[in-house]
């Protein structure tokens, strides 16, 4: 399986992990994965893709955002951060970003999963980045 999900207790975000080449059909997977479990519901949720490396085409990273904002549950989570330290996979997620936009759910890409966790916990807000 390229990618895990876990629960991390001390601050209450789920961690997804994706190693490897990661394709359209493994991103459907994992966000299924997500909404399957009834105790993530409504949790934020950061993807850690520093091992791994998208292979994906614009075309479909709108097909992507466009399945989870049809199919993502009626509680969607608060903030959902991806991690990636590759400049082609960063500029594919900020890609991403522009199509998942959903009034209930923030969305951010990082190069540094430590940023992405505490932003996911809420220390910071995007108005407080951008002002």
């Amino acid at each position: 399986m390229p990618f895990s999900l876990q629960l991390d207790p001390g601050s209450g975000v789920v961690v997804g992990t994706g190693t490897g080449m990661l394709n359209a059909g493994d991103a459907r997977k994992g966000a299924v994965t997500f909404w399957e479990n009834p105790d993530w519901s409504g949790r934020p949720v950061v993807w850690d893709f520093r091992a791994a490396q998208f292979d994906i085409h614009a075309p479909e990273i709108r097909d992507m955002a466009q399945f989870i904002l049809k199919n993502q549950p009626p509680t969607p989570p608060p903030r959902v951060a991806f991690v990636t330290t590759r400049d082609v996979d960063f500029g594919l997620a900020r890609i991403f970003e522009v199509y998942r936009e959903h009034p209930a759910t923030s969305f951010r890409v990082f190069r540094d999963l430590d940023e992405a966790m505490s932003w996911a916990m809420g220390h910071s807000s995007i108005e407080q980045e951008r002002a």
